[in-house]
C-alpha cells in the first residue's frame, strides 16, 4: 500500500494541498491561512498526511507509550511543496490548527507549544 504522504490512498499529495491552501488564501486576501479558511476535506487530508508522516518518522517511544517524531513537520512541508519562507509563514498557523485537530482526535500531542517534537499514536486511546 502506498503512503498517503506520497499521494496514495485517495489523499491528495501534500504539495497540492498546501498550494491549494495558498491559492485560497490569496483569493480571500489572507496573510495568515488557518483551517477555518479551507474546506474541511483539505484540512482532513492534511491531518491524515501529518499523522502518517509522523508515524513513518518515529525516533523512539516515550515512557508513557507515545511514539516520538523528532522530524519537524514544517521542514517536510517546505521540502515537499517547495515553499519559500514567506509562504511557510502564511501556513504556519494552519500547521498548528491541523496538529490541534490530531490532538483532539487523540492521535497526536505536543508536550510544549514551541517544540517541534510531535508525539503520535497509531490509534486514538
Amino acid at each position: 500500500m502506498m503512503s498517503p504522504c506520497k499521494g496514495g490512498g485517495g489523499v491528495q499529495p501534500v504539495a497540492d494541498l498546501l498550494r491549494r491552501a495558498l491559492r485560497e488564501g490569496d483569493e480571500q486576501g489572507l496573510t495568515q491561512i488557518r483551517s477555518q479558511h479551507l474546506p474541511d476535506d483539505v484540512v482532513a487530508d492534511l491531518a491524515k498526511q501529518i499523522h502518517q508522516y509522523a508515524l513513518e518518522h518515529v525516533a523512539g517511544e516515550s515512557s508513557d507509550g507515545w511514539l516520538v517524531c523528532r522530524d519537524g513537520i514544517g521542514p517536510w512541508w517546505c521540502e515537499a511543496a517547495g515553499l519559500t519562507e514567506d509562504e511557510f509563514r502564511r501556513l504556519y498557523k494552519l500547521l498548528t490548527d491541523v496538529v490541534k485537530r490530531l490532538t483532539e482526535q487523540g492521535l497526536a500531542c505536543r508536550r510544549h507549544p514551541q517544540s517541534t517534537l510531535l508525539y503520535v499514536r497509531h490509534d486514538a486511546a
